[in-house]
C-alpha cells in the first residue's frame, strides 16, 4: 500500500511559499478524471450547473487573490485572518470533512471581533459520535448548513489576500485543499503562518506546543476550545503575542519571517517533532 503524506507540512514550514502545496500524484491524476467526466456536458443536470457556477466564481476569486498578495509587506502593518475548523476526524485524504469553519481577522495587533466568518458545514457524511463528543456539533445541527464547496466562495471572500495563520495549519489546509482539487486545479494561494511551527523556533525551551500548553504559557484565558470559532479566537490572541516576540527579534517581513523559519535548526526541530529523527 502506498504511504502518503496526510498534510501539506512542507509548505507550512516555509509560510505556503508561492503556493507549492504538496498534492500526490495518484490524487492529482483522480480529481483530473473527475473534472473530466464532471465536465462532460450529457452528464450536467439543474444541480452540476449551479455547482459549475459555484467553481467558476471560485476560480475568479482565487485568481484575483494570487494577482494581490504582498509577499513583501511588513508584518506589523499586514492584514491576517486566523482561521479554524472543526471535522468529522482526523484523516482528509480517507474521507474525512469539515463541519465548521470561522475565521478571525487580526490588524495591528487587534482581534476585529465585529468582522468573523463562522459557518456550520454539511460533510455530506454522518458525523461520528467521538466528533460530536469533542466538538459539540451533531447530525442535525448541519442538515440544513451549505457544502464546503457552497461555503467557500464566502470564505474566499473573507480571507480576500490577506495572510493566513492557524495552529496546525496543515490541517486545516488540507481539508480545504482536497475540496479545492476535486473541482478545479487550484489550491488556497495565500501565505500561511503556522502558530506551532512558528512557537517551535522561538520558544525553543519547552517541551508541549499544543495550543492549550502555549496558551497557557501567556497566561491566556483558555475557553471555547474544540469549537471553530473558540480555537480561531484562542489563536488569534497567541499570534498577536508570538508577534510581539517576533518583533523584538528584529523580524519585521514576511520573506524574513519565511527565512528565519526555514534555518536548518528549526527543521531539525520539525523532523524531531514529525517523528522522522
Amino acid at each position: 500500500m502506498m504511504t502518503v503524506r496526510y498534510f501539506y507540512e512542507v509548505d507550512c514550514f516555509n509560510l505556503n511559499r508561492k503556493a507549492h502545496l504538496y498534492y500526490p500524484f495518484p490524487y492529482q491524476l483522480a480529481d483530473f478524471f473527475r473534472r473530466f467526466f464532471y465536465s462532460s456536458p450529457g452528464n450536467q443536470s439543474a444541480n452540476d450547473l449551479e455547482k459549475k457556477e459555484i467553481i467558476k466564481n471560485i476560480q475568479a476569486r482565487l485568481d484575483t487573490i494570487k494577482k494581490t498578495i504582498n509577499w513583501e509587506q511588513s508584518l506589523f502593518n499586514a492584514s491576517f485572518v486566523v482561521f479554524d475548523s472543526e471535522t468529522t476526524g482526523l484523516q482528509p485524504f480517507w474521507g474525512d470533512k469539515i463541519i465548521s469553519l470561522s475565521a478571525v481577522i487580526v490588524e495591528e495587533g487587534v482581534i476585529k471581533t465585529e468582522a468573523i466568518f463562522d459557518e456550520l458545514i454539511n460533510p455530506l457524511r454522518s458525523i461520528p459520535p467521538r466528533s460530536t463528543e469533542i466538538t459539540g456539533i451533531t447530525n442535525a445541527m448541519i442538515s440544513d448548513a451549505p457544502t464546503l464547496l457552497e461555503a467557500l466562495p464566502e470564505f474566499l471572500n473573507f480571507i480576500g489576500s490577506r495572510i493566513l495563520v492557524a495552529h496546525c495549519a496543515s490541517f486545516d489546509l488540507a481539508f480545504l485543499n482536497i475540496e479545492l482539487g476535486q473541482h478545479l486545479a487550484s489550491r488556497i494561494m495565500n501565505p500561511v503562518i503556522d502558530t506551532r511551527l512558528l512557537a517551535q523556533k522561538i520558544l525553543p525551551h519547552m517541551k508541549n506546543y499544543s495550543l492549550d500548553n502555549l496558551l497557557k504559557s501567556f497566561n491566556l484565558e483558555i475557553k471555547g476550545r474544540h469549537t471553530s470559532r473558540g480555537d480561531a479566537l484562542l489563536t488569534a490572541q497567541l499570534f498577536i503575542k508570538l508577534l510581539e516576540i517576533l518583533e523584538e527579534k528584529g523580524i519585521y517581513t514576511l520573506n524574513q519571517l519565511s527565512r528565519f523559519l526555514s534555518a536548518s535548526q528549526t527543521h531539525e526541530a520539525y523532523l524531531k517533532w514529525r517523528g522522522q529523527l
